[in-house]
C-alpha cells in the first residue's frame, strides 16, 4: 500500500473528518472509491478521445433519453432520496459495480455469517420500526442476550463493509444519511428475492 497525500482547504477537511465520524465510514475505503471512480472516468474519456468518427458510430452506446420521471416506490428499499454519487459515470473500467448482487444469495443461504445478521437485523427493525436508524440497528447486533440471532462482534467494521463496492468491502449494500439507513437501489431487486432467507 502507498500514500496519497492531497492539500485541500481546512473547511473541507473539517466537514470530511467530521461526516467520517458521524458515518461511522472508513476513510481509506472512501479515498480508494474517490480515486478508482476518477480513474474509471478519466480512462473512458480518453479512450473515447481517441476513436475515429467511424469506430465513434459503430461502438458507441445509443444516446440515452432522458427517463420519465417515476412515481415513487411504496417498498422498503426505496430511498426517499436517491444519495448515490452520481459525479462519475459508471464505465466498464469499475469491475466492482453492484458486487454484492452475486453476494446476497450466499449470504441468504448462511445465518452464520455478519452480513446474513446484520441484514436479518435491518429487516427486523424495517417490520417494527418502519424506518431503521444506524443507533438501532448497532443495538440490535450488540445485543447477544436479546437478539442472539443478529448478534455481530465488531458491528461498527462490518457495517462499514456493507457501506461500499470497492477494495475489499463485502460489497455496497446500505446508504446512510443523516443517521437513517436504507437499502442500496442497485442491489435491491437482487435482496428482494433472497428477502425471506432474512426474515
Amino acid at each position: 500500500m502507498k500514500e496519497l497525500v492531497f492539500q485541500l482547504p481546512d473547511e473541507l477537511v473539517d466537514k470530511f473528518e467530521l461526516t467520517v465520524q458521524l458515518t461511522g465510514s472508513n476513510r481509506n475505503a472512501l479515498a480508494e472509491g474517490m480515486v478508482r471512480n476518477y480513474l474509471a472516468a478519466a480512462l473512458q474519456n480518453a479512450a473515447d478521445s481517441f476513436r475515429t468518427p467511424e469506430q465513434a458510430g459503430a461502438q458507441t452506446a445509443p444516446p440515452v433519453q432522458p427517463a420519465a420521471p417515476q412515481q415513487p416506490r411504496t417498498n422498503a428499499f426505496q430511498s426517499t432520496e436517491r444519495t448515490e454519487n452520481r459525479a462519475f459515470p459508471r464505465t466498464d473500467f469499475f469491475q466492482e459495480w453492484g458486487k454484492a448482487n452475486k453476494r446476497i444469495p450466499r449470504w441468504a443461504r448462511n445465518p452464520q455469517q455478519n452480513n446474513h445478521k446484520i441484514l436479518r437485523a435491518f429487516f427486523e427493525l424495517k417490520q417494527e420500526l418502519g424506518n431503521v436508524t444506524l443507533d438501532a440497528l448497532r443495538r440490535r447486533c450488540s445485543d447477544p442476550t436479546g437478539h442472539p440471532n443478529t448478534f455481530v462482534p465488531h458491528f461498527d467494521n462490518n457495517f462499514s463493509q456493507m457501506k461500499f463496492d470497492n477494495g475489499n468491502s463485502h460489497g455496497k449494500v446500505f446508504e446512510e444519511r443523516n443517521g437513517m439507513i436504507t437499502i442500496w437501489d442497485t442491489i435491491s431487486d437482487t435482496l428482494q428475492k433472497y428477502r425471506d432467507y432474512f426474515e
